[in-house]
Formats: C-alpha cells, sequence, structure tokens
C-alpha cells in the first residue's frame, strides 16, 4: 500500500520491540534538537516530503546498523508516496538484510512488492509476498501478526490488479481490511484499532477495482468509505475525486468493513 502505509506498519511492530524510552531515542536519531513532534506531525499527516528530508537527515549521520537499515526502510515508503518509485527501490536495494530480523525482513519483502507493483513488474511483487508469508509462518511467535499480514494481502490486491484479475484483487484487498479489523480483537486490546490510512487506501483500491469492471455506483459508494477518512492522503483524495463527480462529501458514509469472504 502506500508508503505511510507501510511506515506506519513498521512503527506499529517496533511498538511491539521496543520500550517507550527506545522508541523516544530512536526518533531523536531523526531530528536535531527537540522536534519530535514536527516529526510525528509529518507522518500523520503523511507530508512525504518532509519525511523525506528528516531521513535523509538522519542517514547523513553516524547510525548503529540495525537503525539505519529501518531508516532507510522508512525513506522508501516516503519517496514512494511522492510517487519516485524508482528511488524508492534504489533506497530498498541498499538495505543490508543480515541486520534485520525475519519479521522485519518480511516487511521489507512487502515495500519492495509494493514498489515493484507500482513499477509495473506485479509478478515480481506476487514472488516477494509468497517469500514474506513464509519468514511469517516460519517464526511461531510473529507468524500472527496481522497488521503486517494485512499489508501483505493489501500489497498482493494492487499487484493482481495491476494484472487485471480483478477478483482475485477485490478479495486480496477485502482480506485486508478484515485482517487489520480482527488484529486488535486478537490482541485482546480494546485500544488497538484499525488505522485510517490504511483504511482508506484499501478502499481507495477497491474503488479501482470496481471502475475497472465499469461499475461505477459501487466504485462511488467505496470512494466514500475512503473519503470517511478525509485527514488521510488517500480519504483526501477520494474526496477530491467524488467532488470531481459532483457529489457531496460534507456527510462521507461511514466506513465499514467488508463482508467475510466466502
Amino acid at each position: 500500500m502506500l508508503g505511510i502505509f507501510f511506515l506506519l506498519a513498521w512503527i506499529t511492530i517496533l511498538a511491539v520491540l521496543t520500550t517507550t524510552e527506545q522508541q523516544r531515542s530512536r526518533a531523536q536519531l531523526l531530528l536535531p534538537g527537540q522536534v519530535d513532534e514536527e516529526y510525528h506531525g509529518a507522518l500523520v499527516r503523511g507530508e512525504h516530503e518532509a519525511l523525506v528530508r528528516y531521513y535523509r537527515l538522519a542517514l547523513s549521520r553516524k547510525l548503529a546498523p540495525y537503525d539505519e537499515q529501518l531508516i532507510r526502510i522508512n525513506l522508501a515508503c516516503a519517496l514512494n508516496g511522492l510517487k519516485e518509485h524508482e528511488q524508492a527501490l534504489e533506497e530498498l536495494d541498499r538495505v543490508c538484510l543480515r541486520h534485520l530480523q525475519p519479521h522485519q525482513i518480511a516487511l521489507w519483502l512487502n515495500n519492495r512488492a509494493y514498489t515493484l507493483a507500482l513499477l509495473g513488474r506485479p509478478e515480481d511483487a506476487l514472488d516477494h509476498l509468497r517469500d514474506a508469508e513464509e519468514l511469517l509462518a516460519g517464526d511461531d511467535g510473529l507468524g500472527r501478526d496481522m497488521a503486517l499480514l494485512a499489508c501483505i494481502s493489501g500489497t498482493r490486491g494492487i499487484a493482481l490488479l495491476r494484472m487485471g484479475d480483478l477478483d482475485r484483487a477485490e478479495k486480496a484487498l477485502q482480506l485486508a481490511l478484515q485482517l487489520e479489523g480482527e488484529g486488535g480483537a486478537w490482541k485482546f486490546d480494546p485500544d488497538v484499532e484499525a488505522n485510517p490510512a490504511r483504511t482508506a487506501e484499501r478502499w481507495w483500491w477497491l474503488s479501482e477495482v470496481a471502475r475497472a469492471r465499469g461499475q461505477e455506483a459501487e466504485a462511488r459508494l467505496r470512494l466514500e468509505r475512503a473519503a470517511a477518512h478525509p485527514f488521510t492522503e488517500y480519504g483526501a483524495r477520494a474526496r477530491q475525486a467524488l467532488r470531481a463527480l459532483g457529489l457531496p462529501t460534507t456527510n462521507p458514509v461511514p466506513a465499514e468493513l467488508p463482508k467475510p469472504l466466502t
């Protein structure tokens, strides 16, 4: 999915692995002085140009190998957000995987698959996703990470859409919505909710599936689902698309999870 989509997925995973103090220390690697709030704001708002500057600043410093690889992955995410997919691929190919743990390599594979799909190489993207799922399945402690599995399913949906396999693309994107929606319940954490940026993007791509089928009414409905998250990049894009169609955007339809697949 969208670059920020993967960036937020990485932050979710990192939160499980590190303490609050460790997260704060890593955030301070990105920016000089007391500007962590500025970085956080850019992250939440999906301000990709600012994020690229922050990550390049971080990479200009001497970093521990582990931190360098994660920041480089995040730089690639931000570059994808700017549609600089070739540059994003270059950054991903600079990542040294031997410094990463298996689930982080799975995340890297997912990010690279996303980039390849947008570069018109969906078959290669699908190969990466299969490898990522195998890595997760091989580690019982992390194999049920719903957020990352949702990311993989969402990326698969984009790749399949680019291949013209609309039925499988739709099922993969619907599954991504379901997996993230079920993630909080699986962790028994009532405060864990689906991320609105990822939700909006998945509904956006589902609208593209409907449009490719010529189902304009369904495409509009799915755009309204995305527009229910107006403070995300794809939510804002959906609202613009609806305005271009002459449709109201002041009261978008609440985003809902799709019905279970059969």
